[in-house]
C-alpha cells in the first residue's frame, strides 16, 4: 500500500509503510511514560538523538502518562482490531518486527512485536517531535531550549511500519585503515537511527590485523602494525609512500564492550576474518602458514598478493584457532571468512596442496579453495554459527550450509539463491561507498567508481532475473565501505551519507517515495539532523547538475539546480553567462583549455560550485556512432563522452570515461564535409590496478564500395594517449579497438578478461 497522503508531510527515512496524518497537532512540555515504561538504553538512546536528556522523555510515576507502550502478539491476525483500516497488506514473517504508532489530540500510542520494533518506533518518533518554531528538534537547536519551559509539537499521524528485508547492513573495513572503539560506536548510533541492522566489521586484511587472538598474540603485536602507507593512488606512477609506523587493534574486552553497545541498539555484528587470500599481515606474524613459509612485512601497498594461507592442515588448525575465539566474542549467527581475491598460483606450486588435492579426489585449486572453506564451515556448524563470505567461494562448487554475499555484480546471488543458499545483496554498481559520488574536482581521492545518491536510491535486492519462489533465500542487502583512501573518520561520514540513507530505503521500503520527494525529506528534516549529530555528510546533491549535449557546430554545457525555484549562473570569463555555455571546435588544430564554473544563486557555499575544464580541440562534439556498446556499469553519457572535451582524469573517476570488457571495441567518426583528417588522438587509461589495460591494437578502416570497410592503417597500443598519422580525407572513419586476451599471470586479476577505458578523441585537421 505504501505512504498515504502527501509524501512531502511524512519526515520519517526511512519512508514507513504506512504513513496517514489529519493535518492536527498534540502539543506538550514533556512526554511522560509510567516507570518499567523504558530501558535505561531505550531512554539514553531517544535522548541521545534527540538532543534534550531528561527533558523531553521522563518517567514518572506521579504524573499521568501522554506516551504509552503495548506489546503485540506475533500473530497478525487481530491487526485490525488494534489499528482502524485501511491497513496495509499482511506480513506474517515480518510481523516479528512491526510497530504501529499513532498520535491522537491527546497522547502517543506505540503497539510494538519486538524489542527492535519499539526501538525503531522511538526512533520515528524522534523524527516527528517539532519545536516551538515548528521546525524538526535535532540535537544543536534542542539546546536553545534546555533550560527554559518548552513548547513541542507532534503532528496527529498513525503509522504502520516494518521492514521488507531482515538484512539492512553496513560494512566497515577498519584493516586498511584503523578506526577507534569511540569512532566504531558512533558509526554504529548512525546506523541505529536509520535502523540498519547489520554490522559487517571488516576485521583483517593484508593490511593489519585487528582483533586480539590470544592464543596467536603476533597477530597483533606484529600483525596490527605496518611501517608505510602508499600515499595518493594505486595507480599513480611513480608511486611514494609516507614511513609512519601506523595501525591498532581492539582487546578482546574492547570487542566485548562494541558486541553489547550494538546488541542494545539492536544491531547485529557480522565479524570477517579474511581467508585463504588477504592473509598477509597474519602471515607477517606466522610466516609458516603460507605455502613459501618466507617472512615479509606487513604491506603498506593496496591490492591482491599471491602469498596467501596454505592449505596445509597447520593453517587450517590455525584458522579453527582462530575462530574458536572469534565465535565466543560475537554472539550472532554469522561468521564471515572472506573468501575473496584469493590467487592461485602459491597452491598451484605447492607440493603440500597438491598433494591434498590429489588425496581427496579434488579437480583443481578452485575445487581445493571449496575444501579448504568446508573445514570452516563444518567447524562453525558444529559450533551453531553459519558460514558467509563473498561470492568467490562459489567457485569450485559451494560449501554446505554457506550464506553468499554476492559482490561482483548480482550473477553470484543469483545463482547461490538458485542453489538454494542464503544471500546478502552487494554489487559493486549500486553498494560499494568508496567511489566517487560526484564527477566535480571537489571530491577527495577515492578508488575509482562513480556511485551518486540517485544511483544508490534506485537499488532493491531482488535481481530481476531471479524467480520469483527463489526471493526468499534473499535476505537483503549491504553497503560496503573499503577505507583504503578513507584514512579518517570525517572522511568516513562523507563517504557514508547521505547514500546510506537512499540505500535503506530500497531495504525498508515496500513502495518507496520518488527520488524527487525523497530529497525534499532529506533537504528539510535530515540534513538539519545530521548537521546537528555533527556529521560530515556529502553535500554533493547542492552541486549544480551538468547535462552535456550537441548543438549545431559544438557543444553545450547546460546546468539544473537541484533546488526549486533556482537559478544557476554560469561565470566565464569573470561575468554570468546564464545558465548555459556553449564551446565549439578549434579552428587553428591547437588544443585549449575552457574554464569555467557554474552556482546557485542562492547557495554559494564553496562546497557547492561546480567548476569545468573543457579540452577545446579540433574535434569537440564530433558526431559518433558506438558500434559496440558499453558496460552499463561505465557508459555515462554514451557515445558523446568520447568527444565532450572532458578528458578522463587520474585518479579515473568512473563518469568520465567509456568502459568496455569485450573481445573488440568498434566506432565510427562521422567527418564534417570537406575536413581532411591529419591526425587523431585516442585516450586510453592504464590503471592494472583497477584491471584497466591498454589495448594490444588500434585499427583505422574508411569506408569503400558497396559497404565495405578498407583498412587504412593499424599499429600496437603502447601510451595511454596514442597518436596516429592518417592524412586522409574521408566522411566516415571506422576505429576497431583489440584488447589484449586475459590479464598476465603475477598480476592482479590474473586470467580474466581486462576492462579498455577510452576517452577522448581529438581530431586535427590538415589546413
Amino acid at each position: 500500500m505504501g505512504v498515504q497522503g502527501v509524501v512531502g508531510q511524512c519526515p520519517i527515512l526511512p519512508t514507513p509503510h504506512f504513513f496517514r496524518t489529519s493535518g492536527e497537532s498534540l502539543r506538550f512540555d514533556k512526554l511522560i511514560v509510567a516507570p518499567g515504561t523504558l530501558d535505561s538504553t531505550e531512554l539514553s538512546v531517544f535522548n541521545q538523538f534527540l538532543g534534550i536528556k531528561d527533558v523531553t522523555l521522563i518517567q514518572s510515576d506521579t504524573e499521568k502518562p501522554n506516551l504509552i507502550f503495548k506489546t503485540f502478539a506475533v500473530d497478525f491476525s487481530n491487526l485490525d482490531r488494534a489499528i482502524p483500516a485501511p491497513l496495509p497488506p499482511y506480513h506474517p514473517q515480518k510481523s516479528h518486527h512491526s510497530y504501529n504508532l499513532s498520535v491522537d489530540k491527546e497522547q502517543i500510542l506505540i503497539i510494538y512485536t519486538s524489542k527492535a520494533s519499539k526501538m525503531h518506533a522511538l526512533l520515528s518518533l524522534v523524527q516527528l517531535i517539532e519545536d516551538r518554531r515548528g521546525r524538526l528538534v535535532v540535537p544543536e537547536t534542542a539546546k536553545l531550549w534546555a533550560n527554559q519551559p518548552v513548547n513541542f509539537s507532534i503532528d496527529q499521524v498513525r503509522i504502520v511500519d516494518y521492514p521488507k528485508f531482515n538484512w539492512r547492513g553496513l560494512h566497515l573495513d577498519v584493516a586498511r585503515h584503523f578506526f577507534t572503539v569511540d569512532e566504531v560506536k558512533r558509526f554504529i548510533d548512525l546506523m541505529a537511527f536509520y535502523k540498519f541492522n547489520r554490522f559487517h566489521w571488516h576485521l583483517t586484511d593484508d593490511q593489519g590485523w585487528r582483533i586480539e587472538i590470544k592464543k596467536y598474540p603476533r597477530l597483533t603485536e606484529i600483525g596490527a602494525f605496518r611501517d608505510s602507507t602508499l600515499n595518493g593512488h594505486y595507480n599513480q606512477v611513480p608511486r611514494t609512500y609516507s614511513t609512519e609506523r601506523t595501525g591498532g587493534f581492539y582487546t578482546q574486552e574492547e570487542i566485548k564492550d562494541v558486541v553489547a553497545y550494538a546488541k542494545m541498539r539492536h544491531i547485529e555484528i557480522v565479524p570477517e576474518i579474511e581467508m585463504p587470500g588477504h592473509a598477509r599481515a597474519a602471515l607477517a606474524a606466522y610466516p609458516e602458514l603460507s605455502c613459501t613459509e618466507k617472512q615479509q612485512s606487513v604491506p603498506g601497498i593496496w591490492g591482491v598478493f599471491e602469498d596467501i594461507f596454505c592449505s596445509k592442515p597447520e593453517s587450517i588448525s590455525f584458522l579453527k584457532d582462530v575462530l574458536e575465539e572469534v565465535v565466543a566474542l560475537f554472539p550472532n549467527e554469522y561468521v564471515h571468512i572472506g573468501g575473496d581475491e584469493a590467487p592461485k598460483m602459491r597452491w598451484h606450486a605447492c607440493a603440500k596442496c597438491q598433494g591434498i588435492i590429489k588425496a581427496n579426489g579434488l579437480k583443481d585449486e578452485h575445487e581445493l579453495q571449496s575444501y579448504f572453506i568446508q573445514q570452516m564451515d563444518d567447524f562453525l556448524t558444529a559450533k551453531g554459527k553459519k558460514l558467509i563470505g563473498w561470492d568467490e567461494i562459489l567457485e569450485g562448487g559451494l560449501s554446505t550450509n554457506a550464506a553468499v554475499m554476492s559482490w561482483r555484480g548480482e550473477q553470484g546471488g543469483i545463482d547461490a539463491a538458485n542453489l538454494n543458499h542464503n544471500v546478502v545483496m552487494s554489487p559493486t554498481t549500486y553498494c560499494y561507498f568508496d567511489y566517487y559520488q560526484s564527477g566535480d574536482e571537489s571530491e577527495p581521492l577515492a578508488i575509482g567508481g562513480y556511485l551518486p545518491l540517485e544511483k544508490v536510491y534506485e537499488y532493491s535486492p531482488y535481481p530481476k532475473e531471479l524467480a520469483k519462489e527463489k526471493q526468499q533465500f534473499i535476505l537483503g542487502g549491504q553497503a560496503n565501505l573499503w577505507t583504503e583512501y578513507i584514512p579518517t573518520f570525517s572522511h568516513l561520514e562523507y563517504m557514508t551519507y547521505p547514500r546510506a540513507i537512499a540505500l535503506m530505503q530500497g531495504l525498508w521500503c515496500y513502495d518507496k517515495p520518488s527520488y524527487d520527494d525523497f530529497i525534499t525529506i532529506f533537504k528539510e528534516h535530515h540534513e538539519p539532523w545530521l548537521q546537528g549529530m555533527n556529521v560530515n555528510y556529502s553535500r554533493s546533491i547542492y552541486l549544480p547538475k551538468m547535462e552535456v549535449s550537441r548543438v549545431e557546430g559544438g557543444v553545450r554545457y547546460s546546468f539544473k539546480s537541484t533546488q526549486p525555484n533556482e537559478v544557476i549562473d554560469v561565470r566565464f570569463d569573470g561575468e554570468n553567462v546564464g545558465p548555459y555555455l556553449d564551446v565549439f571546435p578549434s579552428e587553428n588544430g591547437e588544443q585549449n583549455l575552457v574554464s569555467f564554473s557554474a552556482a546557485s544563486t542562492k547557495n554559494l557555499d564553496e562546497r557547492t560550485i561546480k567548476f569545468v575544464n573543457i579540452n577545446q580541440h579540433s574535434g569537440l562534439g564530433l558526431d559518433i556512432e558506438l558500434v559496440t556498446q558499453p558496460h552499463p556499469k561505465y557508459a555515462h553519457n554514451g557515445a558523446l563522452t568520447l568527444s565532450d572535451g572532458i578528458l578522463g582524469s587520474r585518479p579515473w573517476k568512473g563518469d568520465q570515461w567509456l568502459g568496455f570488457k569485450e573481445d573488440s571495441v568498434e566506432f565510427i567518426l562521422n567527418i564534417p564535409k570537406g575536413k581532411k583528417i591529419e591526425d587523431i588522438t585516442l585516450g586510453f587509461l592504464d590503471a592494472k590496478g583497477s584491471w584497466i589495460y591498454l589495448p594490444f591494437q588500434v585499427e583505422y578502416f574508411v569506408a569503400g564500395r558497396k559497404g565495405k570497410w578498407l583498412k587504412l592503417a593499424g599499429h600496437a597500443v603502447i601510451s595511454e594517449y596514442q597518436k596516429t598519422t592518417l592524412n586522409i580525407k574521408t566522411q566516415r572513419l571506422k576505429i576497431r579497438i583489440t584488447p589484449i586476451r586475459k590479464i598476465p599471470q603475477g598480476a592482479e586479476g590474473a586470467g580474466n578478461r581486462p576492462w579498455i577505458f577510452l576517452d577522448e578523441v581529438i581530431l586535427n585537421y590538415k589546413q
